[in-house]
């Protein structure tokens, strides 16, 4: 009896470091993901400044691109954030009938 609870714990445990580590490591690679995407937008705005001749006014186009992508990013957010908590339902469901 002892056996079995430490064995499951150490199984959660294990589970939950796995896990951390994983969102650790896809969190390193949106974020290298992140600075790609962000030279590519900056020198893109960049270049629209140029044909439209409006290099004077360059921070203002800086803040609009630089909202735009946070509300897109947002957004990104909340759907994988929802798609996280559908399948986590899903998987105590699971769970629940492996228990019973």
């Amino acid at each position: 009896m002892i056996k079995s609870r430490i064995k499951e714990g150490t199984d959660v445990l294990r589970k939950e470091i796995k896990n951390n580590i994983v969102t650790a490591v896809l969190a390193a690679f949106g974020f290298i993901i992140a600075l790609a995407w962000k030279d590519a937008i900056q020198e893109a705005v960049n270049k629209l400044l140029e044909v439209f001749n409006l290099t004077g006014s360059t921070y203002l186009f800086r803040i609009i691109s630089a909202l735009f992508i946070t509300i897109v990013s947002v957004i990104g957010i909340i759907y994988v954030s929802r798609f996280q908590e559908k399948e986590s339902k899903e998987n105590k469901k699971v769970v629940r009938r492996k228990k019973k």
